[in-house]
């Protein structure tokens, strides 16, 4: 096998370039094991739709909108059957003695990084739950991995890769984690994306928590003072436009994916057409992406533009809980 400077992929590496961490890394591993889905159809499954409201008290960033579902990994394994754990470690070196060996074994892996230790990112902020895919060391001991919309393989050194694995950076705090399957067996079932819309309906509407789903909406209309007045405001619009529309989403905070994989759930479920379940997502979706435009030119304004935000956070909620009631009838 060809090994020369930091480009290369090795033909038992099945990547495709994709728009979210989590969904296009699991794509990749599926494919590897002979399951070949839809990226789309992977961040569906897998009900990644999600709205948290997170605060950070003394950070370059004090509030934080995510706008994915929490745990995306280990549901997306339990819907499809596959028994599921992330693997932690004690130390750096422990956690970089096992990928080897499995790596050695031909099992890829799937690991959750921080952005900021990896080289070819080149990022002054922490990202921390970032997953990709470790395939091969090299001759040299680096280890060969896929990321994302970066179509090659690259290489990184086991020690970058040691610090991306343990980073301490809030919100996910990383200790090496890390999921080698010997092999994947699944078969996808209306039954399946029908459980998997209705859970991540259920997870959007649940009213219990009021940082998640809907209900974060409303406290993040509340905190808009808070926004204006705590840190940098220019800096936190800017990254929450960023989290919505750049930062491995696809755009619109994932609802453009999640559209797509409504409509391919529809050759399995055509009741989800009936439900216009696909038009409803592209509303959201739309919402949302008018939502970052807004946070990016208020990162760019000279005053805080607090009812103009306001409203269009109430219009995402409108929509969104349009999408959930039709959802929660299918």
């Amino acid at each position: 096998m060809r090994q020369h400077n930091d480009i290369f992929i090795p033909p038992s590496v099945p990547h495709i370039a994709g728009r979210h961490c989590g969904s296009s890394a699991i794509r990749d591993l599926m494919d590897f094991h002979g399951i070949t889905l839809s990226e789309a159809m992977c961040f569906g499954l897998g009900s990644g739709l999600g709205i948290t409201y997170l605060e950070l008290p003394n950070t370059q960033t004090p509030f934080i909108v995510h706008v994915r579902s929490m745990g995306y990994e280990a549901e997306f394994f339990a819907r499809i059957g596959v028994p599921f754990a992330w693997t932690e470690f004690d130390t750096p070196q422990a956690a970089s003695a096992s990928l080897e060996q499995h790596l050695a074994a031909h099992r890829p892996a799937l690991l959750l990084t921080d952005i900021y230790y990896l080289p070819y990112f080149a990022s002054k902020t922490h990202f921390p739950g970032h997953a990709i895919i470790a395939w091969q060391m090299t001759s040299t001991g680096d280890i060969w991995v896929t990321d994302t919309e970066r179509p090659t393989a690259l290489t990184v050194t086991t020690y970058a890769l040691e610090q991306a694995r343990f980073s301490t950076s809030p919100p996910f705090i990383h200790y090496g984690s890390q999921f080698a399957p010997a092999s994947l067996q699944t078969t996808i079932t209306a039954e399946m994306l029908t459980a998997a819309i209705h859970a991540n309906a259920n997870t959007l509407q649940d009213e219990s928590n009021p940082l998640s789903g809907l209900t974060a909406l409303d406290t993040w209309i509340s905190d808009l003072p808070r926004w204006q007045s705590t840190g940098d405001w220019r800096w936190t619009t800017r990254f929450a436009y960023q989290v919505i529309e750049k930062r491995g989403t696809g755009g619109s905070g994932f609802r453009a994916m999640y559209a797509e994989f409504l409509s391919e759930a529809a050759v399995y479920v055509p009741r989800i057409e009936d439900c216009r379940l696909p038009i409803l997502m592209q509303a959201s979706a739309q919402a949302w992406c008018d939502l970052a435009m807004l946070l990016k030119a208020a990162s760019e304004a000279s005053e805080f533009p607090m009812d103009a935000l306001a409203e269009c956070i109430r219009s995402v909620k409108t929509t969104e809980q349009q999408y959930v009631s039709a959802a929660l009838r299918l």
